[in-house]
């Protein structure tokens, strides 16, 4: 199997350059040599060869009738939707998509200081990715993975334009929003240098800014947010009704379904929750047939409700982890997760309710960045599409991108509530 790479200088030259440059302080903080290699394979696990399995090739179409060669790396409710005839996968061969080289250099240089106190809270945590060797037999394995979650690359800023859609179980879409939205880290960037000192000095780990720019009747309506860096602290969120022109804090709740649609609000991206929220149950490493990287902006959406991933599937290392909810009135019994062990995304999320019956399935799709002139080079996987599948409710929500920015630096003043006024008159 052929593996897709970078046009760009080969990753461990570049690394020991960036250990070079460094200097003996580096060396000194990094973990020994033997550890270092050990985490830039996570990094690029595909170095040595992608993953083979019996029976699945580049080029083939995983139907109902030869739906049993995949039974082996789908998740069961996935692969019950091929076999029932609503789903056809192409496969592609698997894409070597690793971050950013400073955000692997500063996790060789920070993670050897970065450990859970007796609660399962991280300590020590300066940039890259926290715990970047994962011992499936660690009990706090799966606590480890959900902190590499919310500390994962997304790069210092992004600023994405998209369509949000509720489509019923033949496709046809009920309704749908256009909206802008914009994120920016405030600590925790892969060079400290870069954090914006005031949210810093405030514990304040990003913030986010969406309006909604379509269709008429809810132009104009705006949300303003503030992610603390204590996993334990509420966000704070502002709205703007555009209707009243007013606007106000309000109590956020992640576990609500934001205006009838098919996820909660915390599962956007597939997971933007609080890690303290629920316990962490690491299942172990696998291989799965995923929605592939694809070299375009948006991904397609195909299968009998217009609705599932429909560009090439691909073969990746992922992590399989259980999320119980801790919180009393959780709407979920058990959430599973499969995250790409390269960059620590979500590639699908399945829910079940309180009953251990399967209620949701998610699918996120990412591009690659060298897919657009804005981005080429950057190195972060960019959000491509995300289907949220409600079985027991007979449809879905949709979103997919019509323009993605990141890294571009946004004036910290557009991320308040003086600003959502103003844009707002």
């Amino acid at each position: 199997m052929r593996e897709q790479k970078y046009a760009e200088s080969s990753p461990s030259i570049a690394l020991l350059l960036c250990v070079a440059l460094t200097g003996l302080l580096f060396l000194v903080q990094t973990a020994d040599g033997g550890e270092r290699e050990r985490i830039l394979a996570e990094f690029y696990p595909y170095q040595n060869g992608t993953p083979q399995v019996d029976g699945i090739t580049p080029g083939m179409v995983i139907t109902s009738d030869n739906a049993h060669l995949a039974a082996a790396v789908l998740p069961p409710e996935v692969l019950a939707v091929v076999q029932a005839g609503d789903l056809a996968i192409t496969v592609q061969p698997t894409t070597d998509l690793p971050v950013r080289e400073e955000y692997i250099a500063a996790t060789l240089r920070h993670a050897g200081h970065v450990s859970l106190d007796a609660d399962g809270m991280i300590q020590g945590y300066i940039a890259g990715l926290p715990f970047p060797l994962i011992d499936p037999a660690d009990p706090q394995a799966g606590r480890k993975i959900g902190w590499n979650l919310r500390y994962r690359d997304r790069a210092d800023s992004v600023q994405s334009w998209g369509i949000t859609s509720l489509v019923d179980a033949s496709g046809a879409i009920q309704r749908w929003t256009y909206s802008l939205y914009m994120r920016m880290y405030g600590m925790h960037r892969a060079d400290p240098q870069r954090n914006i000192k005031e949210w810093e000095e405030n514990g304040i780990l990003y913030k986010d800014y969406s309006i909604t720019l379509g269709p008429t009747d809810v132009e104009g309506a705006q949300s303003m947010g503030r992610r603390h860096n204590d996993d334990t602290v509420a966000d704070e969120r502002w709205i703007y009704d555009p209707k009243t022109r007013r606007t106000r804090k309000i109590a956020y709740n992640p576990y609500d379904a934001f205006s009838g649609l098919t996820f909660l609000s915390e599962e956007f991206s597939g997971f933007e929750g609080y890690v303290s929220a629920y316990d962490w149950q690491c299942i172990g490493a696998a291989v799965v047939l995923a929605p592939g990287v694809i070299r375009a902006l948006a991904a397609q959406l195909g299968g009998t409700c217009r609705c599932y991933p429909a560009d090439p599937w691909e073969l990746r290392h992922v992590w399989v982890v259980d999320m119980i909810p801790r919180v009393p009135n959780h709407p979920y019994g058990r959430r599973r997760l499969y995250v790409d062990r390269q960059h620590y995304s979500p590639l699908f999320s399945v829910i079940y309710d309180k009953e251990g019956r399967h209620w949701r399935t998610f699918f996120f799709s990412f591009s690659h960045p060298d897919a657009s002139k804005t981005n080429a080079g950057l190195r972060v996987p960019m959000q491509a599409g995300n289907s949220w599948v409600d079985y027991k409710a007979g449809r879905a929500t949709v979103w997919r991108p019509t323009k993605v920015i990141y890294n571009k630096e946004l004036p910290p003043q557009l991320f308040t509530v003086a600003a959502m006024m103003r844009q707002g008159k």
